[in-house]
C-alpha cells in the first residue's frame, strides 16, 4: 500500500526544471523522474510548469495515499481522471513520474520482471552520433544514428556505438568540423545534411553497423515546404518523398524517423511503400494507441517510437505497445532530449521485447540507461539480442 508520496523539483540534462517523485511503501522509498522533450508534437500529453505542479500536488498526494501500488493501472486511471483529456490539469510530467515510481514500488525495482517475467530479449541501441535540428545542431535533420546489427551481446552493441562515436569525433576534430555536442551527446558539425550522412556512412561501414536518421520533419516544415537551410533547398511534399528515397538508397538507411510532418499520413504511407527501411512515427503517433490505429488504416509507417511521457502513464504506454504488436509495427522505446539519470526505459524496452532503444550515446543521463541494460543482461538466464528484419 502507498504510505506516502513526495515530489520535488530537480533539473534535467539541459538545466531545466523537472519533477522527481518518491513513493513509500512498507519496503521503503522508490523514485522516478520525468524527462522533457525539446521537439514536442501537437498530439502529446501536456506538461505543466513545475511550480504549478508543486502547488497542486498536496491535493493529488492525499488521494494517492492508501492506494495499492501493485494495482498501478488504477493509480494511472485516477491521475488520468484528475488530469483531463491531455493531462493539462496536473501535467504529464507529474503523472509519468508517479506511474513509474509506482511500478518500481510494486516490483521492488525489478521492473522488467514485473512487467514481463519471461523477458530475455534485448534491444539494439540506436546511438545518436551526430546532432542537428532542434537539438542544437547545424543540419535540418535532427539525429544521425547507428545500429550495431552484428553485435551478439548488449555490451558489444554499446561498445560498437561508442567506437563509431569516438571515431567520428576524431575525424571531425582533425578536419575542424567539430563545434561541440548536442542535447543527446551526438557531435555537432559544420557539415550539411548530405556531408554528415557521407561521413557517418563511411565510418559506420567499417564497424559493420547500419545507419539511420531522425528527420523530425515537423520542425522544418513551414508553409507547405520542407526547408533545408544549409542545403539551400525548399521541398514540396512530393519532392520531400523523392529526397528521402534518394538518401535512403544512397546511404543504405536502415531506419528513418519522422520523414514528414506530424499530420501527413499519406506521406508516411508513401515512404513506407517505396522505401525498404523502418519508417518510424514519433510526432505522427505520440505513443497514442488511437493515433496508431488510425495511421495503420493508411499503412502509415511500420514502426513507432514509445515515449511514456507522451501519454503520461505506463498503463497507456503498454496499451500502445500491445496495439503496435497486434498491427505488426516495431516498437522503439525512446528517451527525450532533456533527460535525467532515470533508467526506467531500459527496463521497459526489455519487458516489451522492443527490437530497438534510443537513449543517446554520451553523457551520464544517457549512459545510465545503457549501463542498466548491461545490468539486466547479466541478471537474466540465456539473454539474447532481438531479431532485426
Amino acid at each position: 500500500m502507498i504510505e506516502d508520496v513526495i515530489a520535488l523539483p530537480i533539473y534535467n540534462s539541459r538545466g531545466e526544471e523537472t519533477i522527481k517523485v518518491w513513493i513509500k511503501n512498507e519496503k521503503g522509498f522508490y523514485s522516478a523522474s520525468a524527462p522533457t522533450g525539446k521537439s514536442r508534437g501537437k498530439w502529446e500529453a501536456k506538461t505543466l510548469d513545475v511550480k504549478k505542479i508543486m502547488s497542486i500536488f498536496p491535493r493529488i498526494k492525499k488521494n494517492l495515499i492508501g492506494m495499492k501500488e501493485e494495482e498501478f493501472e488504477e493509480v494511472d486511471e485516477f491521475m488520468e481522471q484528475m488530469g483531463g483529456k491531455k493531462l493539462e490539469k496536473i501535467g504529464a510530467n507529474l503523472t509519468v513520474a508517479v506511474s513509474m515510481a509506482c511500478i518500481r514500488a510494486a516490483s521492488d525495482n525489478k521492473v522488467y520482471r514485473f512487467l514481463n517475467p519471461e523477458a530475455r530479449t534485448f534491444p539494439y541501441p540506436l546511438g545518436v552520433v551526430l546532432s542537428g535540428g532542434a537539438h542544437q545542431g547545424y543540419t535540418s535533420i535532427q539525429e544521425f544514428l547507428v545500429v550495431p546489427t552484428k553485435a551478439k551481446t548488449i555490451q558489444e552493441a554499446i561498445e560498437t556505438n561508442f567506437k563509431i562515436w569516438r571515431n567520428i569525433g576524431k575525424v571531425m576534430k582533425i578536419h575542424g568540423y567539430n563545434v561541440g555536442r548536442g542535447d543527446e551527446g551526438g557531435w555537432v558539425s559544420r557539415r550539411d545534411d548530405l556531408k554528415s550522412l557521407e561521413l557517418l556512412h563511411t565510418i559506420a561501414k567499417k564497424y559493420g553497423a547500419k545507419i539511420g536518421i531522425d528527420m523530425a520533419a515537423s520542425q522544418f516544415y513551414k508553409r507547405g515546404k520542407y526547408i533545408y537551410n544549409h542545403l539551400g533547398k525548399r521541398y514540396t511534399p512530393k519532392e520531400q518523398l523523392d529526397f528521402v528515397e534518394h538518401i535512403a538508397k544512397s546511404f543504405n538507411l536502415y531506419y528513418i524517423e519522422d520523414p514528414f510532418h506530424e499530420n501527413d499520413l499519406l506521406g508516411f504511407a508513401s515512404a513506407t511503400r517505396k522505401i525498404g527501411a523502418l519508417i518510424c512515427g514519433d510526432d505522427l503517433f505520440a505513443t497514442n494507441s488511437k493515433k496508431l490505429t488510425d495511421g495503420a488504416k493508411k499503412n502509415a509507417a511500420n514502426s513507432i517510437i514509445i515515449k511514456p511521457d507522451q501519454v503520461g502513464t505506463i498503463s497507456k504506454t503498454l496499451i500502445t505497445v500491445e496495439t503496435a504488436k497486434r498491427l505488426g509495427y516495431k516498437t522503439i522505446v525512446s528517451h527525450r532530449s532533456g533527460e535525467t539519470g532515470d533508467t526506467f526505459i531500459a527496463d521497459l524496452a526489455v519487458a516489451t521485447e522492443s527490437p530497438l532503444i534510443k537513449c543517446g550515446i554520451a553523457g551520464g543521463e544517457r549512459v545510465s540507461k545503457l549501463n542498466r541494460l548491461i545490468e539486466i543482461w547479466n541478471g537474466i538466464k540465456k539473454p539474447k539480442m532481438a531479431k532485426l528484419r
